[in-house]
């Protein structure tokens, strides 16, 4: 279980020490797990007691707390739908898909989470060098055959990223992605790629009245999201073999996810 705080935290140097009194972590530590105005990750609790009483503990004492079951940044149903084009109005807004339409209210959604995709990131790539690994000394040059130089080559073109939103609903456990590579900006286009997408997904956040999350590369809560999740709280068959397709990238798509929990859970709080 995640114990997660809110991007709601003032980060003052009083609200850390109060923090560090409340969590038993020391002040650096903190600072490094928790952001001005992102979520962070103050614990990974294998318990659910314990992870529940600890939230108790520090909503009572003012903190924006929220308990995030890991295995959400795998779940299968929070699968990700292609967005084809939106279309603002007054009340609501209407999502192009594949093969539909859809008209959602704005008080739906909970929150957009935009970054770069990357897809056929794995966990183990978004993180240092071990220790004790070999250094290069021990290696010997090897002449690459044809099949090892295509494997390379199609690795290449996996890693090839893009900007992407995912929108986050509070009654459904789908995500609706603004996928940058399929995405209709229209003909009046006024800038870049990445100008277009953030003017649009602020249009959306301000008409709903919703946050936009653009911390993936600095929050703690994507270093943990990528990590696989425990093997004594899965189901069977495992996780990893029902992860459906869509789900590429595996450091964006599960802190996306995670997130959107999150502020599911913080809403419901209020």
């Amino acid at each position: 279980m995640l114990v997660l705080l809110g991007p709601s935290f003032d980060s003052s140097e009083a609200s850390y020490q109060a923090l560090a009194r409340a969590t038993g972590l020391v002040l650096y530590d903190l600072k490094n797990r928790v952001k001005p105005g992102a979520w962070g990750c103050l614990k990974v609790v294998g318990d659910l007691g314990q992870a529940r009483e600890l939230g108790s503990r520090l909503l009572a004492a003012g903190f924006p707390v929220v308990l995030v079951d890991q295995l959400v940044a795998h779940d299968p149903d929070r699968r990700l739908v292609t967005v084809h084009r939106i279309e603002l109005r007054d009340s609501d807004f209407r999502l192009d898909l594949k093969d539909r339409q859809m008209t959602i209210p704005y008080g739906a959604l909970t929150c957009v989470v935009e970054g770069e995709v990357q897809p056929g990131r794995s966990s183990s790539a978004t993180r240092g060098p071990q220790q004790g690994s070999p250094s290069s000394g021990s290696f010997r040059a090897v002449a690459p055959g044809l099949t090892e130089m295509q494997g390379f080559r199609d690795s290449l073109g996996n890693q090839v990223g893009y900007l992407a939103a995912d929108l986050h609903f509070a009654t459904v456990h789908w995500v609706a992605r603004i996928d940058t590579r399929v995405f209709d900006f229209g003909d009046a286009r006024s800038g870049g790629v990445a100008s277009e997408l953030g003017g649009l997904v602020d249009a959306i956040a301000a008409r709903a009245g919703v946050r936009v999350d653009r911390a993936v590369k600095t929050s703690s809560v994507a270093t943990v999201g990528d990590q696989p999740p425990s093997l004594r709280s899965a189901s069977w068959p495992p996780v990893s073999q029902r992860i459906r397709e869509e789900a590429l990238d595996q450091r964006f798509d599960t802190y996306s996810r995670l997130i959107g929990e999150a502020e599911r859970l913080a809403r419901q709080n209020v």
